[in-house]
């Protein structure tokens, strides 16, 4: 049977922010908090409240003091297990807000469970494995380093299906990749690690 073309999306959308080093998680946090209208926190008192680890080269780009991680692996923080902290931080601000936690094997159909949290105005904080989703790019550049990204999170923003396909707006804080992204919803499925699904008390 063939799908209908259909699209769901956030409004308002979100304003894309770029990141510091291994503040993907926090930079997505920041993303949903502004869209929420609850202002614009600072990235790295975000990073030094939940803990961000960072490179020793990047220890010193920050006023914070951060923590170093020993392998990349340990870079950033573990978003989908992070629930507790995340509602830890909303109950301290004051922010009316409730996040949860999904795995990727919780979850038997990601299509519906995108478009159902979408059509709910929730946020999608999502956390995959980059190069699973993303082009892998060239060794030449500067930033790169092959073990590095092994994860990564965004927000996504719509879900749209044309011509049969399944599409995913994915709003984008590193600074080498465009502020919004596409990808089949099976690049996504491959790469998924999880979600923090933030939505508002009042819905609960």
């Amino acid at each position: 049977m063939a799908k209908l073309e259909k699209k769901i999306a956030l409004n308002p959308k979100y304003i894309s922010l770029v990141q510091r080093p291994c503040c993907c998680c926090v930079t997505s946090l920041q993303m949903i908090l502004y869209r929420r209208g609850f202002g614009l926190f600072d990235q790295e008192e975000l990073a030094k409240y939940f803990k961000i680890k960072v490179s020793k080269d990047d220890a010193d780009s920050f006023n914070v003091k951060l923590g170093v991680y020993a392998t990349s692996s340990d870079g950033g923080m573990k978003t989908t297990e992070s629930e507790k902290i995340i509602n830890q931080f909303f109950k301290e601000k004051k922010i009316p807000l409730i996040a949860k936690s999904f795995r990727a094997s919780d979850i038997l159909d990601l299509e519906k469970f995108i478009s159902d949290n979408l059509s709910k105005n929730n946020d999608l904080w999502i956390e995959y494995e980059t190069f699973k989703v993303h082009k892998k790019p060239s060794s030449k550049k500067k930033w790169f380093l092959p073990e590095w990204m092994a994860g990564h999170d965004n927000v996504i923003e719509s879900i749209k299906t044309e011509e049969q396909k399944t599409i995913v707006t994915l709003v984008d804080p590193f600074w080498y990749n465009k502020p919004r992204n596409e990808a089949f919803i099976e690049k996504i499925w491959d790469g998924l690690i999880g979600f923090i699904v933030i939505s508002s008390k009042k819905s609960n």
